[in-house]
């Protein structure tokens, strides 16, 4: 029962992800805007999920360095889309921002260090918040 749980959990995920690559690539669907978007959101669900980790186990588990892993990357991911030549000083307080938040990262999987998660998504959840409070007509539909 267990397998048959694990493997409709997987595969669950795994139409989501084909879905949102249908929805990006194959359709066009999604503008930079909402690609940024969803990542955001990405990143803010995954370190709450991170917080609730090491809440339940009071320490830091193998499965709380995987997840520390998936944040790295989203953020990296969101760390390349930014344009420093045209995004000037906004763009640079947001490398500045995103590498706070993959440092976290590094000192959880490398040190145990559980003292900079908090910060790290207070950070996250004001980016989002920031980026959905972008008025309709200054996003860009490409």
């Amino acid at each position: 029962m267990d397998n048959y749980t694990e493997n409709k959990a997987k595969e669950s995920k795994l139409q989501k992800k084909e879905e949102l690559v249908d929805d990006t690539i194959t359709k066009g669907k999604l503008s930079k805007y909402e690609i940024i978007s969803r990542m955001l959101g990405g990143l803010v669900n995954e370190i709450e999920m991170l917080k609730k980790d090491l809440f339940e186990e009071l320490s830091v588990t193998t499965k709380s360095k995987e997840r520390a892993e998936k944040i790295g990357k989203i953020v990296f991911s969101l760390q390349t889309c930014l344009d420093m030549k045209k995004g000037g000083k906004i763009a640079e307080d947001l490398s500045w921002l995103y590498r706070y938040i993959r440092y976290m990262t590094k000192r959880l999987q490398d040190n145990e260090d559980m003292n900079y998660v908090k910060p790290a998504y207070t950070i996250a959840k004001d980016l989002q918040e920031s980026w959905n409070s972008i008025p309709l007509e200054k996003r860009q539909v490409n």
